[in-house]
C-alpha cells in the first residue's frame, strides 16, 4: 500500500491552458473523479505539490476539497529556493525534501502530476496526466492501481 500521494492541480484536476488562466467553469472539473479514487484508498495521506501552494495557505487549499478528503491533506511540499542553483526536476526535489523533513524517506509514495520534465530518478513513482486533459478515466484507473501497490510501473502512453 502507498502511504503518501503528492498532488499537482494544473493539468491534473483540470486541463492546463498553455499559460492562460483556467476558465472558472473548468477549474477543478476532475476533482470528483480524483476524490472517488481516493475514497477507495482511505489510508493514503495527501501532500500538495502544486504551485498553488505558493499563493494560497493550507486552509484555503483544503477548502477546495470535500471534507473527508481535506482532512487527509497533511501538508505541502517545500518550494525550491529562488536563490538556489538552477536545477531540473524541481518537483522531484521538493517531494524528496518533504519526505526527508518528515522522516518518511522509506515510506511508499506516488505522485499525480502532468509535468514529466519535473521528474528524473523517480518517474516510476508518478502517474502522469496529459496536461491538456487532466485526470481522465484512463489515468484515474492507473492512479487506482498505483495506490494499491507499493511498487508502481507507469504506463508509457
Amino acid at each position: 500500500m502507498v502511504d503518501f500521494l503528492f498532488l499537482d492541480f494544473d493539468g491534473v484536476l483540470h486541463p492546463q491552458y498553455d499559460g492562460e488562466p483556467t476558465p472558472k467553469e473548468i477549474c477543478f472539473c476532475h476533482l470528483p473523479r480524483f476524490e472517488a479514487v481516493m475514497r477507495r484508498h482511505s489510508g493514503v495521506q495527501i501532500v500538495l505539490s502544486s504551485t498553488w501552494r505558493q499563493q494560497f495557505g493550507l486552509p484555503q487549499l483544503r477548502a477546495l476539497f470535500s471534507a473527508d478528503i481535506a482532512q487527509r491533506i497533511v501538508g505541502t511540499t517545500p518550494t525550491y529556493p529562488a536563490d538556489g542553483p538552477p536545477r531540473l526536476h524541481v518537483r522531484e526535489w521538493e517531494i524528496l525534501q518533504w519526505l526527508q523533513e518528515h522522516h518518511a524517506a522509506d515510506k511508499p509514495w506516488i505522485a499525480l502530476d502532468d509535468s514529466q520534465g519535473d521528474f528524473r530518478n523517480c518517474r516510476h513513482r508518478v502517474v502522469f496526466c496529459h496536461p491538456w486533459e487532466g485526470l481522465s478515466e484512463h489515468r484515474a484507473a492507473e492512479l487506482d492501481q498505483a495506490l494499491q501497490n507499493s511498487i508502481f510501473t507507469p504506463s508509457r502512453s
